[in-house]
């Protein structure tokens, strides 16, 4: 009898620890996928920005020194604060936005795998899941630079260019941008 009980508690402590295993396994596998998909994504997305937010032409109207250096200063200022706070947000709400996406949909795979049942997410489900984040890796990130450059304006502007300012003002501009985004 008791080896019979003893051999019961081994396999169920086997099945346990494969039962762990695999659900460790397929985490890993899920967050390979995510951390490959981030990096994909985001050179597309660092690539859309930097194009919408394109500093190359008022450079090169800075170099044939124009009588409207000033205002094309002052347009550079906007575009680099735009730049700077549209790629941190656009890059923080893919890498959340895609993990979460991810880690659910294989949560629901692995649970798929494990139920000889009809599978509860499709692959057409799967795709229009995941077409959230092609949405906007393109209009998105279009829309975002948009609302961003707005608040980046109304918190820069007053700032002179000849105006040295401190990391602390650094910062303060972007929480003040940041402000004026959530309200």
């Amino acid at each position: 009898y008791a080896q019979k009980k003893l051999r019961e508690w081994q396999e169920k402590e086997a099945k346990k620890f494969f039962e762990m295993t695999r659900k460790k396994q397929h985490f890993e596998s899920t967050e390979r996928t995510c951390n490959q998909t981030i990096l994909s994504l985001s050179k597309i997305v660092s690539d859309n920005i930097l194009s919408i937010l394109n500093t190359d032409d008022i450079i090169q109207k800075l170099q044939d020194n124009p009588d409207n250096k000033l205002a094309l200063w002052e347009q550079m200022k906007i575009i680099i604060f735009t730049r700077i706070c549209v790629l941190i947000y656009a890059l923080s709400i893919l890498n959340v936005t895609l993990r979460v996406q991810l880690n659910i949909i294989g949560g629901y795979l692995y649970r798929d795998s494990m139920q000889e049942q009809e599978p509860l997410v499709g692959s057409d489900l799967q795709a229009k899941y995941l077409s959230l984040c092609h949405h906007f890796v393109g209009p998105g990130v279009e829309n975002l630079v948009r609302q961003i450059e707005k608040a980046v304006k109304r918190v820069v502007d007053p700032i002179a260019l000849k105006k040295k300012i401190t990391l602390q003002e650094v910062e303060q501009v972007f929480w003040s941008v940041q402000t004026i985004l959530c309200t």
